[in-house]
C-alpha cells in the first residue's frame, strides 16, 4: 500500500467535497435522467454511494460482509431507498460520508488497520485500505457514470486520490480475479502512467492464487501499458479497453486474454 493512512483519509474528505459540489448544483431533470450505471438514474447513483458508506459503519456492515452477490446486493439496496428525493438522497450522502470517514478515521490507526475484513465475495481486506474502496467508489460513480451522462467535464482529481485508487483495485485484482485469471500461467506487468501511476506485476501463485506486487516490467511475459486516469473506466468494464488508450508488448495472446478477463467491481 503506497499511500498512508493520513494521505488516504484525505483524498476521501477531497472526493466528498467533489460529489456535493457537482450534485449539489443539478436541477431536477438532471438527478432524474439516466446515469451511465446500467438502470440507475443519477439519484441512484448517489442513494448508493451514500448506502455503501452507511455500511461502513451500521450493522448493515454485516449484510455487504456475507453477501456472495455484491452487485446484486448494491441494486436491491438502491431499489429499497423508494421514491426519495434527490435532496433527501444527497443529504443522506452528506451525513452518512461525514460519519464514514470519522469511523474510518478510527478503524485505520496503528494495529486496528491492520485486521482483515470481508467484502462479501470479494476477498478480506485490512482495514487499513477502505478509505481507498470509498475513494474508488465515490470517484468513479461521479466520474464515469454521473458526469458524462449529463454531459459534464469531469471533476478535477489528483495523484492523492488515483494512488489510494489504484492501491484499493490492485488488492482486488489479487483476490477477487482468481477464478477469473486461473488459467494464467505466465506473468503480466501493468504499467499506468500519469497520477498514482506505477507498474504492477500479476503472477500466477500456488492453490489457483495470484500475487499482484509493485515491481517493474522484467521477465514478463506481456507487458500491458494503459493510463492511469482511464484504468478504473476499462477494468470495472464501464469502457472497452481496446477504445482506450491500452498497448501491448509481448505476448499479445496472453494479454488480450487477461484484459478481456479481468472485471473489477
Amino acid at each position: 500500500m503506497r499511500v498512508g493512512r493520513s494521505d488516504s483519509l484525505a483524498a476521501l474528505r477531497d472526493e466528498r467535497a467533489s460529489v456535493l459540489d457537482l450534485c449539489g448544483g443539478l436541477s431536477a431533470r438532471e438527478w432524474a435522467m439516466p446515469s451511465a450505471a446500467a438502470g440507475w438514474s443519477v439519484r441512484d447513483v448517489v442513494v448508493h454511494l451514500a448506502a455503501v458508506t452507511r455500511a461502513a459503519i451500521t450493522p448493515a456492515a454485516l449484510r455487504a460482509m456475507t453477501s456472495r452477490q455484491i452487485e446484486r446486493m448494491n441494486a436491491d439496496v438502491v431499489a429499497e431507498s423508494g421514491s426519495g428525493t434527490p435532496e433527501e438522497a444527497l443529504a443522506d450522502f452528506a451525513t452518512w460520508s461525514s460519519r464514514g470517514i470519522a469511523g474510518l478515521s478510527a478503524a485505520t490507526l496503528p494495529g486496528i488497520g491492520a485486521l482483515p475484513l470481508r467484502v462479501g465475495e470479494l476477498g478480506w481486506y485490512p482495514l487499513r485500505i477502505f478509505p481507498g474502496l470509498y475513494v474508488f467508489d465515490w470517484h468513479t460513480h461521479l466520474r464515469h457514470d454521473i458526469a458524462p451522462a449529463l454531459g459534464l467535464p469531469a471533476p478535477h482529481t489528483d495523484a492523492r486520490r488515483m494512488t489510494a485508487i489504484l492501491d484499493w483495485l490492485t488488492a482486488l485484482l489479487e483476490q477477487s480475479q482468481r477464478t477469473r485469471l486461473r488459467w494464467l500461467e505466465s506473468t503480466v506487468a501493468l504499467t499506468l502512467s500519469g497520477p498514482g501511476g506505477g507498474t504492477w506485476r500479476i503472477t500466477p501463485a500456488p492453490r489457483n492464487r495470484l500475487r499482484v506486487t509493485l515491481s517493474d516490467e522484467a521477465g514478463a511475459a506481456v507487458r500491458i501499458h494503459g493510463r492511469a486516469l482511464e484504468f478504473p473506466a476499462w477494468a470495472t468494464t464501464r469502457r472497452a479497453w481496446r477504445s482506450c488508450d491500452v498497448t501491448l508488448d509481448g505476448d499479445a495472446e496472453v494479454g488480450e486474454r487477461f484484459l478481456d478477463s479481468i472485471n473489477l467491481v
